[in-house]
């Protein structure tokens, strides 16, 4: 499953996103463009942080992954009748 759960996209998506809205406050009177960069940038990121999360929870539960690491392998047998992994 990995280090974060396979969490790495949400991860990386919530930090730039939070590194974005920290970023905000410093450029508000910069210049009027930069606050509609930020105006449009900042829910957008925030919107794909929860679209990786909620996809990612919905993978693992797809196919049978647990955050206690016990997967739920079922054997599978070819047309033959042979185990195949």
């Amino acid at each position: 499953m990995g280090l974060v759960y396979n969490h790495l996209a949400t991860l990386v998506c919530g930090v730039f996103a939070s590194v974005l809205t920290l970023l905000w406050p410093m450029f508000v009177d910069y210049s009027a463009a930069m606050d509609v960069v930020f105006i449009m940038a900042v829910p957008i990121t925030w919107f794909l942080t929860a679209v990786c999360f909620a996809s990612q929870i919905s993978a693992d539960y797809m196919h049978g992954h647990e955050p206690s690491h016990k997967s739920t392998k079922k054997p599978v047998y070819s047309a033959d009748g042979i185990l195949s992994e």
